[in-house]
Parts: C-alpha cells; sequence; structure tokens
C-alpha cells in the first residue's frame, strides 16, 4: 500500500520526468478543458526544457 500513496503524491513539476509530464498534460486538458491554463503552461514550459536538454 505505501507504493500506491507514494505514485498518487502531487510531484514538483521541476521534478518530473518527460513522461510524468506528458500524462500530466493530458489529464490537466481534459479536466480544465483546454491547455489555457496557467498548470499546462507550465507543464508545456517544462516539457520543452526537458526536449531542449536531450538534443
Amino acid at each position: 500500500m505505501a507504493e500506491e500513496t507514494t505514485e498518487k503524491k502531487n510531484k514538483k513539476i521541476s521534478k518530473m520526468t518527460l513522461d510524468e509530464i506528458e500524462t500530466a498534460i493530458k489529464k490537466a486538458t481534459e479536466a480544465m478543458n483546454g491547455s489555457t491554463a496557467l498548470y499546462v503552461k507550465h507543464l508545456n514550459q517544462r516539457k520543452q526544457e526537458l526536449l531542449a536538454k536531450q538534443s
């Protein structure tokens, strides 16, 4: 049960991996009805930072 609680715990955007960010973007856009929310914008910004570091 401890493993389940650690997975569901909210994580800071700066600590998320690329896969976690992509799933968070999908969930947030569905829940917030679009990509205009500030949280989604921050996720997209972090995603671009991670993609820039990879290449």
